[in-house]
């Protein structure tokens, strides 16, 4: 099981979980998002995000992030039932993803599945290097990713509260209806703009800043479909993919982030 909650200054959350919790789902993302590094796929800055947080949580279970001792049931009069020594801890690992950034993640990553299920079909592709995955595979990863997408929604809602929450979920379930796939060849520099923005608000004021973000995810703005028309332009012009453009409008994180 994975947790995750907001961080002291709710510049990010902390996701939380033991080594085979974050190892399974670090197998089921690289799964998912394919061996393939493919600028021309319409979802590669979705899959590039997703592999942003993949990074983190794996240099997480490896320790090189914060490591903490939880308390796991294990009594006196247990450890006598089963006549042994038990640990009475388990180990936990942490890792800090910024709010915006996990947010995108968790509203964006469902728009994957019906593109990567060719990686897991070998009647449908050449995946002779991929002859451990299989169909059934697919199954267990989607289902890991929903739970880190919902884990980071749950945080997300106990933040902006029930009647901010209500309005994203409407917008949620108003896209599902729609078949709309508002993430596919998604501008992903609007991410790092929002990701800058929400830095440069105050504590006090990141509730509100947080509701307008994840807002602005599920129904584009029109700052954002400016972005998007002009990416695809300059693409057009240059003859190459819009994630080989860069933004020159974006500006730089901050060397130390106060989470």
């Amino acid at each position: 099981m994975i947790y995750a909650k907001p961080t002291e200054n709710l510049t990010g959350i902390c996701l939380e979980g033991e080594y085979l919790d974050f190892y399974e789902i670090v197998e089921s993302i690289y799964r998912m998002t394919g061996l393939e590094d493919d600028y021309y796929d319409p979802y590669w800055g979705v899959k590039n995000r997703l592999l942003g947080m993949c990074y983190d949580i794996r240099h997480a279970y490896q320790g090189d992030r914060e490591v903490t001792f939880v308390d796991n049931g294990v009594n006196d009069a247990l450890e006598k039932w089963h006549e042994m020594i038990m640990p009475k801890e388990n180990v936990h690992y942490k890792v800090n993803i910024l709010f915006p950034e996990a947010v995108f993640v968790a509203l964006s990553v469902s728009d994957l599945y019906i593109f990567s299920k060719k990686y897991y079909d070998h009647e449908r592709v050449n995946v002779e290097h991929r002859g451990d995955v299989y169909l059934c595979d697919f199954i267990k990863d989607k289902g890991n990713l929903e739970m880190l997408s919902c884990t980071i929604l749950d945080a997300l809602g106990r933040v902006i509260g029930d009647d901010g929450f209500r309005q994203i979920l409407k917008e949620i379930e108003r896209k599902d209806l729609s078949w709309e796939a508002p993430f596919y060849r998604y501008i992903t520099s609007y991410v790092d703009r929002c990701n800058i923005e929400y830095l440069k608000t105050v504590p006090e004021k990141r509730k509100d800043k947080l509701r307008n973000i994840a807002k602005r995810f599920v129904k584009q703005p029109q700052t954002y479909l400016n972005l998007k028309r002009d990416f695809e332009y300059s693409a057009k012009q240059q003859n190459c993919s819009i994630y080989h453009l860069y933004d020159p409008k974006s500006d730089k994180y901050p060397e130390d982030i106060e989470w």
